[in-house]
């Protein structure tokens, strides 16, 4: 029953350049990315937490699992636990979204550099990275929704545990079904790294293409 909610980051490397044309929506851009960078702070602590705390919840759940139908008392100290860090999760879950949707916010400063840029060659790389960006906070939502929908799933198998009327065959029916929605999740934050990727080498070619105009 594997799950996990890491995503990659955006590259906060930046390379400045002396040129005289340019060096204006050199310095804007990066001021901009810059601070979509320092707006998803909140979201990159969330993912380290979010990793500690799915770590230690699989532990508990594999733990539960070797117990007996006369572990009654541990079993059910045992879901407490899970049924906690379910709400831990979720509570990070919504401060990352906050600081993605802060993020996103400070996007259009992107947007408003490529309307100053002169060249067109610039103009059309620089509206192509404010679109891959969006597209990005398109697909956290994703991941998101998709992440929500995981944790009720885990929560009814949950509480499947405290019920000793439950049926082994029942039981294994909703761990599938765990396992079919976290592949759902497992997609969608494959296709939010992918954009995270796309994004960071767009990024390099913006700025190459604005450090080659005179």
């Amino acid at each position: 029953m594997k799950k996990g909610l890491i995503g990659l980051v955006l590259s906060s490397t930046i390379v400045l350049s002396g040129c005289t044309f340019g060096a204006s929506a050199h310095e804007q851009l990066s001021e901009a990315l810059s601070t979509v960078f320092e707006e998803e702070k909140g979201y990159r602590d969330a993912q380290k937490e979010l990793a500690s705390l799915e770590k230690k919840e699989q532990e508990t759940f594999n733990e539960v699992m070797a117990l007996t139908q006369e572990d009654t008392e541990k079993v059910k100290t045992l879901v407490s636990e899970l049924n906690d860090s379910v709400e831990q999760r979720l509570a990070l879950l919504e401060e990352e979204k906050q600081s993605m949707k802060n993020a996103e916010e400070k996007v259009s400063a992107v947007e408003d550099v490529a309307s100053e840029v002169k060249d067109e060659k610039s103009k059309t790389s620089i509206k192509e990275l404010d679109k891959a960006l969006d597209d990005r906070y398109a697909a956290h939502d994703k991941v998101s929704t998709e992440y929500e929908a995981l944790t009720e799933k885990q929560t009814v198998l949950y509480e499947m545990l405290l019920n000793e009327e439950t049926k082994q065959e029942d039981l294994q029916k909703q761990v599938a079904e765990v396992n079919s929605q976290n592949e759902k999740v497992q997609e969608a934050i494959q296709t939010f790294n992918d954009s995270t990727i796309a994004i960071n080498e767009l990024k390099s070619n913006v700025y190459s293409t604005l450090s080659s105009e005179k």
